[in-house]
């Protein structure tokens, strides 16, 4: 892979710096600057997914210093979910009607390949109409290394299996010292971005993340945001930009003093602005994050920069085990009571930003 191609040049960090640095009259310029450009750009819409997750596994040996969803083999709480009860959960998200099942999980060492694809499978058969998203490019990059296939074998296999787009996690911080501390036994970056670039030369798009407020600085944050928009300049691939407050409460990372307490407000309210503004017309949705914020404060963002509200989850496990206190569901009313409380117009859109239904 040639870096030049997907790292940004140190002129491009400096400008995401400048914005990030902006405080008192200069940070309101900059909200209202990045509200503007969102008008201009998507209208007075502000879209949202009807969604469930489904978290097949919690078992993970990887050691991500700011996680707390995962467990060993054999600790309370441990689970690792059969066919039989993904069967189950794909019914229930039937009856709801979501129009996306989100999978996540752990990298459980005792499922093997045959076990991912099934999975796919029992939900495509079940549901047939659900669009499937999940899978980090690390889950991509681990089967592949496991099972001695490409990235390519791999995400030809899945999407043959009903995967219709991947998930843009396991990105955390895209600089390497820093994934060393945070999540030392996960991919390098050069390897997310490839996962990433093959993923989207299939068709297959994903969304993309950064999460922030643990040990990164602001030029760690502009080496993210210069990857992500050179990743998008060159596949177009990305369907959303979703910036992660670290959630410390629980993490190794706090416990141990290696951490700050998360973002501050202003912090969260300057990155989605500066996001915006950086990534234009080029990555044109950014979505505020409600389980990591809360639902008022994500509210508030939508005069930030931001267009998209998320999803109702209905079931999610890796926020609330971090210490999040914002819930793990949110009624489609009450998403749509905030949207026109912010002088905006509802709208639920498919995964891919397909608008399904106004209110």
């Amino acid at each position: 892979m040639n870096k030049k191609t997907y790292f940004p040049s140190e002129n491009e960090k400096k400008e995401i710096i400048t914005l990030l640095k902006y405080r008192g009259d200069d940070f309101y310029k900059l909200i209202k600057d990045a509200d503007k450009l969102r008008k201009e750009l998507k209208g007075d819409i502000v879209t949202f997914i009807r969604n469930q997750n489904l978290n097949f596994s919690n078992i993970c040996y990887m050691g991500c210093k700011f996680c707390s969803f995962s467990k060993r083999e054999g600790d309370k709480g441990a689970y690792r979910l059969k066919i039989s009860e993904i069967k189950e959960k794909t019914k229930i998200a039937k009856k709801r009607k979501v129009s996306e099942i989100c999978i996540t999980g752990g990298i459980d060492p005792k499922l093997n390949y045959d076990y991912y694809l099934e999975l796919i499978k029992t939900i495509k058969k079940e549901y047939p109409e659900v669009h499937i998203h999940g899978f980090s490019p690390f889950e991509i990059y681990f089967l592949s290394k496991k099972n001695g296939l490409s990235y390519e074998d791999v995400l030809k296999d899945f999407k043959n299996a009903g995967l219709r787009s991947l998930a843009g996690t396991a990105a955390e911080i895209l600089v390497d010292n820093i994934r060393e501390i945070i999540c030392p036994n996960k991919l390098k970056t050069d390897k997310w971005i490839e996962v990433i670039v093959t993923a989207h030369s299939l068709g297959i798009k994903s969304t993309s993340t950064i999460m922030y407020g643990h040990i990164e600085t602001l030029e760690d944050i502009a080496e993210h945001l210069g990857i992500i928009k050179k990743v998008q300049e060159q596949t177009n691939g990305f369907s959303e930009f979703i910036p992660l407050p670290f959630v410390y409460k629980n993490t190794y990372l706090f416990r141990e003093g290696i951490s700050r307490r998360g973002s501050t407000g202003i912090e969260d309210l300057s990155l989605l602005a500066t996001s915006r503004l950086y990534f234009g017309e080029l990555l044109p949705n950014i979505q505020v994050s409600w389980v990591k914020t809360g639902s008022k404060f994500a509210q508030f963002g939508l005069l930030a920069g931001a267009n998209d509200f998320g999803g109702t989850l209905f079931e999610e496990n890796i926020s609330r085990e971090a210490g999040a206190e914002f819930g793990t569901y949110m009624e489609e009313e009450e998403i749509i009571r905030l949207i026109y409380d912010a002088g905006r117009i509802p709208a639920r859109r498919s995964t891919l930003y397909e608008i399904l239904e106004y209110f």
